[in-house]
């Protein structure tokens, strides 16, 4: 093999390239891309101004957005899990992968 494969569609793609390539950058970037879709913005409330946040910036983002009609209208999105995230299909948990990361890390 030249390169770490284009597409890892299982658990067992994702410990081969571990046993493949060792705990270098490559493979924790892959890992992060796991970590990194395990969670998603949903839309949580329209606001009056951009001041009326609910939470901390990294759990909220608040954005100013155009209505149909050309009116513009301030809406704040949160960070939740993602039920569907490629992580969640694979039988991974936060912990496995944060491990991995980690280890490249060191």
């Amino acid at each position: 093999m030249k390169g770490l494969p284009k597409r890892l569609n299982s658990r067992e793609d994702y410990d081969n390239i571990i046993d493949d390539f060792g705990y270098t950058s490559q493979v924790k970037d892959v890992y992060q891309a796991l970590l990194n879709a395990d969670k998603h913005y949903v839309f949580d409330k329209q606001l009056v101004s951009e001041s009326d946040r609910t939470g901390p910036a990294q759990d909220y983002i608040v954005m100013t957005e155009e209505n149909q009609d050309g009116t513009e209208k301030i809406v704040q999105y949160k960070l939740v899990d993602n039920p569907d995230s490629k992580m969640k299909q694979l039988g991974f948990t936060e912990t496995e992968v944060q491990e991995v990361i980690d280890k490249c890390s060191a």
